[in-house]
């Protein structure tokens, strides 16, 4: 009779064994799928800009369907400019910055003009129309221009030739201002 009780204490502990490890994989599972559907495929790590602090590394992809990234600028001075095909401010302001482009590329300068989740074909389509000669990224969802906070449009941040935010302007960027906040801080 002892015998018996000690064969169907085994093969309880047995089987509360093997339920917990039943219960420990579905678990696991469950997590595993939670962690990958929960993330976010597009979201970066990236830190809102302040004046004074190094700007995030980010990569996106551009119109020609390279991947670009910050890094790829190192020690030259660039321009964030976040736009969207259907900001009347941003469409003003594209001949501007193209212009200003052209007159200080050859000075370490570039201009990576993300823009705010419009389909790629529209973006396209906007950069050519307006001559747009330096490199235009695409935030299908707009998520890397989100994380950095960015929610007016256009803005454009100044990164310095360090990788130091040097200016944010929000708004329009006529050509007196481009002058007067980019021009002092390009390198000479």
């Amino acid at each position: 009779m002892k015998n018996h009780k000690v064969k169907n204490a085994e093969r309880r502990r047995s089987r509360n064994i093997i339920n917990g490890l039943i219960i420990l994989g579905v678990v696991l599972v469950f997590l595993a799928i939670a962690a990958i559907f929960g993330q976010n495929p597009g979201a970066q790590q990236v830190a809102i800009p302040q004046i004074g602090k190094p700007f995030s590394e980010f990569s996106l992809t551009s119109l020609e369907g390279k991947q670009v990234h910050l890094s790829d600028y190192k020690g030259k001075t660039v321009l964030i400019n976040a736009w969207a095909t259907w900001c009347p401010p941003c469409k003003a302001e594209m001949p501007d910055l193209n212009a200003y482009y052209q007159a200080h590329k050859d000075q370490g300068f570039v201009i990576l003009a993300i823009n705010a989740g419009d389909p790629a074909p529209d973006a396209a389509a906007f950069a050519s129309e307006k001559g747009l000669s330096f490199p235009v990224l695409l935030d299908p969802n707009s998520n890397l221009l989100t994380s950095l906070g960015i929610d007016s449009f256009p803005t454009s941040i100044l990164i310095g030739t360090d990788g130091v935010v040097k200016a944010i302007h929000i708004g329009l960027f006529t050509p007196q201002a481009m002058a007067a906040e980019l021009t002092p801080l390009l390198p000479r």
